[in-house]
């Protein structure tokens, strides 16, 4: 589909882990839902939609006021995150209106899924300097929290976007009533790319927090001593 924003691992710090299928401009006949108010949706269009609101094109650069704004790829995985949830929303919808035809134990868990990546978000969202903060600090703390939290944001609605492909995959790709496979699948490997990249990072700051807090209490203790 040419209105698909393809998009590629990790964002702002993408890196190539692995050779990507060729992506194909045409897939298929849109399936569309309806939504609470009864307007059609393209879900599976929305979930790769979706991720064009947060991570960054092929080639793109960073602008200067990308670089002003530092907790800009924070707020636009926000934004990426609540076009998710308004996609997750029709779905459950849709099972509402054909409970006889719906798993409800994979409904319930999408449900699950979807608080529960509300509620980390809104933790990642308390922890995150504000941009004045970050820009007029002397220390690297700041941006240090800004770069965990988005990065961490990325990781979990990232996965949030692969468990709707995945639901999508069980109750309408496999059941043939959307036919565009290859077009769930090559989203879906572009998005555990993305967790991929995510998890390396997440990893490393792992290690580094891992490092602070054992020299913080070094720390402590010599000070406790003089």
């Amino acid at each position: 589909m040419s209105n698909v924003h393809p998009f590629p691992a990790g964002g702002k710090s993408a890196k190539h882990l692995r050779k990507k299928r060729k992506r194909l401009t045409a897939y298929g006949p849109a399936l569309l839902l309806q939504d609470i108010d009864s307007q059609p949706v393209d879900v599976l269009d929305a979930i790769i939609q979706a991720g064009s609101l947060y991570l960054e094109q092929a080639g793109q650069e960073p602008t200067a006021d990308d670089l002003a704004v530092p907790c800009a790829q924070f707020l636009q995985t926000i934004h990426g995150m609540n076009a998710l949830t308004e996609a997750a929303n029709v779905l459950i919808y849709e099972a509402q209106r054909y409970p006889e035809l719906t798993d409800q134990e994979a409904v319930d868990w999408l449900v699950q899924r979807t608080k529960a990546t509300h509620k980390v978000m809104r933790k990642l969202d308390k922890m995150l300097p504000t941009n004045e903060f970050i820009l007029s600090s002397d220390s690297f703390g700041p941006d240090f929290m800004a770069e965990y939290a988005t990065n961490a944001a990325m990781l979990v609605v990232s996965y949030f976007a692969d468990d709707l492909l995945t639901y999508y995959d069980e109750n309408f790709i496999q059941t043939k009533k959307d036919r565009r496979k290859t077009m769930m699948l090559d989203y879906r490997d572009a998005y555990r790319e993305v967790i991929q990249d995510c998890q390396i990072h997440i990893n490393a700051h792992g290690f580094l927090l891992k490092e602070l807090a054992s020299a913080q209490r070094a720390l402590n203790k010599v000070m406790k001593e003089l």
